[in-house]
């Protein structure tokens, strides 16, 4: 480009020429008047790519979506057109060299003596372009996968909601996609193993996507996918079939083979949804059907899922009320021995007298603590109440005075730092003999925890409690565990009672537990003792403790007091001693 003189600004075009932003004047006609050596240098080759007078540039402009501006949208032509432009974001092409860059352009038309007509300035931003479309992929993307995070994906839903204003025919489908036993891999083998696992699953996730479909980590090992415009809902089956059976293929990670499934939930959409919330609301829901069932790889979501979701909310508000509102009872289920059927213990089973549908059993409402986390003050309160209680029949009727408890810990609590304080806590308050106390554990908190229980288990047997592993034989590792936790009982799971006495391979299991138990030291306790031929084949297999219908029920406190209160009565009192003669 030339530069004119102008001996009447000088000191000012010297001042121009010194600037790190590009400088341009025109006349009236487009023609340059004044280019500074910045201008020189963004913009080679003329003015014609901003509008003005000259030759083809070695440069175009584009808009913010890298669309080529038309002539009367470049921005020379719009300042000599009267118009202000303040600071617009445009992306600038260079051929020679080529180079691309973004750059904030600023301009006004220039009034009074002299030929100027128009005055640009362009600013290279791209250094802070770049850090902005950084702070942007940090903000909506997840920083391990690469892929959109929770907050993106919700705006795609949002997105692909306000398209069915104007084409309400559109079916879609959302997948929801959560991994089965990562905890367990991550608690196992390290979150080094974990992250590497989800980086993997999330290139198979899209490898069985096409190009236009959205998938997001939403956090943890959730993920979910967005599948817009398509047939019918099998084009969403078919592909959760797909991703299952992706993810269901082993990984080497670290020298190992490693498993993980998933559960995918399907909500399709969005026609029948007003917000995006409500939309991956749902296919979370049809997810956890899965978790019930097992057996699935994938559920759709229906209306009567949106019942027992509505119940399930419903129940986590009045739940909260009743663990404040002393809504919740203790049942105690007789322990027996069965080779005389004398009561030397109890089981405390949790129940709920809801204020309005009545009696509820804990099958209702368990399920909703634990995935609330209303687990944690509903253990407690069971473990206080049930100590307490037992205090106070001791201190009624002395024949109970050896009598144990049998209280169950969820996993949930044992991930709490002060589990063995608020256990002694619990017991100096209420007075209760530690080796009156069994915490029954189920497997599952057993394979979750194995690295980092074993020290919490010990110093809980060290108060003087027993543990019991309760449901033994339902879990994945029974016999690899047994040897490495300090366990005093085992608890058959009913499951291997049941037509023990018409199934040879069951009876074969159960006799195989007892001799386990004996070998290693610790005691049986058999659930689920409903009829004479269970009661006696136990016997014969030396199975020292029973629980079940065939004893007792669960009974409330009153019955259990009425309970000793007669067989106290049946006890003859002794014989007058007559005075020797």
């Amino acid at each position: 480009m030339s530069q004119p003189p102008c001996p009447d600004a000088e000191i000012y075009l010297a001042a121009l020429s010194h600037l790190p932003d590009a400088v341009v004047i025109v006349d009236a006609a487009g023609e340059l008047l004044f280019a500074n050596a910045a201008a020189e240098v963004l913009l080679p080759g003329g003015l014609a790519g901003l509008g003005g007078k000259g030759a083809p540039s070695g440069y175009q402009l584009l808009d913010s979506y890298q669309c080529p501006l038309a002539k009367t949208e470049l921005p020379l032509s719009r300042v000599l057109g009267n118009q202000c432009l303040q600071n617009e974001e445009l992306f600038l092409t260079a051929t020679a060299p080529p180079s691309t860059r973004w750059v904030a352009v600023t301009g006004k038309p220039l009034t009074g003596p002299g030929t100027a007509a128009a005055l640009l300035t362009l600013r290279d931003i791209s250094a802070a372009k770049q850090q902005e479309v950084s702070l942007i992929q940090q903000a909506f993307h997840d920083t391990l996968t690469e892929l959109p995070n929770r907050d993106l994906f919700m705006d795609r839903l949002s997105h692909a909601l306000a398209r069915t204003h104007d084409q309400p025919e559109l079916l879609m489908a959302l997948l929801y996609i959560d991994l089965d036993r990562f905890k367990v891999i991550n608690d196992n083998l390290g979150h080094q193993v974990g992250d590497q696992l989800l980086v993997e699953i999330a290139a198979r996730l899209r490898s069985q996507l096409r190009p236009d479909a959205t998938i997001a980590r939403l956090g943890g090992d959730e993920f979910a996918v967005l599948l817009e415009d398509i047939a019918t809902s099998s084009t969403a089956i078919d592909l959760a079939e797909q991703i299952q059976s992706a993810i269901a293929q082993p990984l080497l990670l670290q020298q190992q083979e490693v498993y993980v499934d998933a559960s995918i939930g399907i909500a399709l959409g969005p026609a029948t949804y007003k917000n995006a919330g409500d939309w991956l609301r749902d296919a979370d829901a049809a997810m956890y059907q899965i978790k019930d069932n097992p057996s699935q790889n994938w559920h759709i979501f229906d209306s009567s899922l949106q019942v027992q979701q509505d119940l399930r909310l419903r129940t986590e508000i009045d739940l909260r009320q009743a663990l404040m509102g002393n809504e919740l009872r203790l049942h105690y289920q007789p322990i027996v021995t069965l080779n005389t059927e004398e009561i030397c213990g109890f089981e405390a089973l949790v129940r709920w007298q809801h204020p309005t549908r009545g009696l509820l059993m804990p099958g209702e409402f368990i399920h909703v603590a634990e995935a609330t986390g209303l687990i944690i003050p509903l253990g407690w309160w069971v473990l206080a109440e049930a100590c307490r209680q037992m205090q106070a029949w001791t201190r009624e009727f002395p024949a109970m005075a050896n009598f144990t408890v049998s209280v169950n810990m969820s996993s949930k609590q044992f991930s709490q730092q002060n589990l063995v304080a608020r256990i002694q806590q619990i017991l100096a308050e209420t007075g209760f003999a530690a080796n009156r106390l069994k915490i029954e554990i189920t497997e599952g908190v057993l394979i979750d925890h194995s690295d980092s229980i074993i020290a919490t288990l010990e110093q809980i047997k060290a108060l003087g409690i027993k543990l019991l592993v309760d449901d033994f034989g339902t879990g994945y590792s029974s016999l690899s565990y047994l040897h490495r936790f300090p366990f005093d009982c085992l608890k058959i799971d009913r499951s291997f009672i049941e037509n023990a006495d018409q199934d040879f391979e069951k009876l074969e299991i159960l006799q195989s537990v007892v001799r386990l138990a004996w070998n290693l030291g610790l005691d049986v306790v058999a659930e689920g003792v409903e009829t004479p031929r269970h009661h006696a084949q136990l016997k014969a297999l030396r199975c020292e403790l029973g629980q079940g219908y065939l004893f007792s029920r669960p009974l409330a406190p009153a019955a259990i007091e009425a309970m000793m209160a007669e067989k106290i009565a049946q006890i003859p009192e002794p014989a007058p001693i007559t005075p020797a003669p």
